[in-house]
Formats: structure tokens, sequence, C-alpha cells
């Protein structure tokens, strides 16, 4: 109901009996609009969540992966670096971060180094094991990576919007040079706003990024 196509985006198959209520678009575009609580926005929200979970579902099922194991304070990889190879992180925890200060946490499932791979160009961070026994990860080469991007254009999406938001948390703490503040999304945004119009339009996060890389 959420797309605009009108396109399913995957499968339901039900495993044991179940019991629903099938509701129009008609009648949920309806309630959506009568809403006054931004439920468009929360929904919207988690139908993009369970998307990027199902892609990173199908790249654990990919058979070239690569078992990589690192020590603590060990880099899975550096900041301009060459490099062709996504991550999905097993076990452990990872900092991704630009001149020590952390954008980004990522925990097992989650995906690590798709800048790279996606745009072609040298990594922009540091991803840096913390946990004490040291972290697991499963490497995937970029050409596989691109490869099921072209046949799934729903996990083509899904990621791409996963590595836009990132470069922009990346764009921020290089701005500020302190972790990305997550506790006080004002921060955040006051320090994009970099001309105190209160808002950001094109070229305000144009200029924000090219500071992390001219050539955005």
């Amino acid at each position: 109901l959420l797309n605009e196509n009108k396109a399913r985006s995957a499968t339901v198959r039900c495993v044991t009996p179940v019991h629903a209520l099938e509701i129009s678009r008609e009648y949920f575009e309806k309630y959506i609009s009568y809403s006054e609580s931004g439920l468009f926005l929360i929904l919207k929200e988690k139908d993009k969540i369970r998307k990027r979970n199902r892609a990173k579902t199908i790249l654990r099922m990919q058979k070239d992966l690569k078992t990589v194991a690192v020590p603590r304070k060990a880099k899975l990889f550096k900041n301009g670096e060459e490099g062709d190879t996504l991550y999905i992180l097993e076990s452990g925890k990872v900092d991704v971060q630009i001149r020590g200060k952390t954008i980004f946490s990522c925990f097992p499932g989650n995906i690590i180094g798709e800048h790279s791979v996606m745009t072609g160009h040298k990594r922009n961070c540091d991803a840096v094991c913390v946990t004490k026994e040291g972290c697991v990860a499963q490497e995937l080469p970029g050409h596989h990576f691109r490869k099921l991007l072209e046949s799934s254009p729903s996990i083509q999406d899904s990621l791409r919007e996963l590595q836009l938001r990132r470069e922009f948390k990346k764009a921020v703490v290089n701005r500020m040079r302190r972790e990305f503040p997550y506790e006080n999304p004002e921060a955040a945004f006051k320090a994009a706003d970099i001309d105190k119009v209160g808002g950001l339009d094109r070229e305000s996060i144009a200029k924000l990024m090219r500071e992390l890389n001219p050539e955005y």
C-alpha cells in the first residue's frame, strides 16, 4: 500500500493458520490522510527497515563469502584505502570512524563498507573492531555484490538509501570533529545548517558533503 506502483516487495507465505484483516488501498489512504500523528512517515520508515533487513538476509546467503577475523583495535579497512569488498558482521562490534570520532556502530548482521563497492571510490572512513574478543565478518567481493543489486531493484534502492544516510552522518562528524550526536539530533542539524537559515536545502547539504568529498 505504500508503494506508488502498487507492487509487492516480497512473497508472504503462511506456515500456520492465520486470521487477518484485509484493508483496501482506498480505506488505507483515507485513514492516513486523517492521521495527524505522522503515521505515514512512521509506516514508511518501518517499511524501509524491513527492506534493509531483507537485503541483509539475502547478502548473508551468498556463496562467495569469505570469513575474516580481526582482533580488538584492528581495522577491517582504513580511510583512503582502495577497497572493493563488502563486509557482513558476524560477531563483535565495529565502530565506523573519521579521525577517531565514531559515526555509527555496527553489530552482528550489519553491513560495512558499502560506500566503496557502490561508488567505486576509496574508503572514506575507518572500520575498527572494538570488542575484546575480536570481530568476525563475512567478506563479499564487490563484483558479486553489484551483480546482486542489478538483479534486485528493491535491494538496490534499500542499500542505496542506507549508504546515503551513512554518508550524511560521516559529513556531519567530519564538520563537527566529534562523534555523531544521536542523543541530540538538533546539534547535527545545526552543524549541517552552516548558514543558520533554519532549514536544509540542496545547496547547504551539497556544501556539507563536499567537505567530506569535493567530488559530491
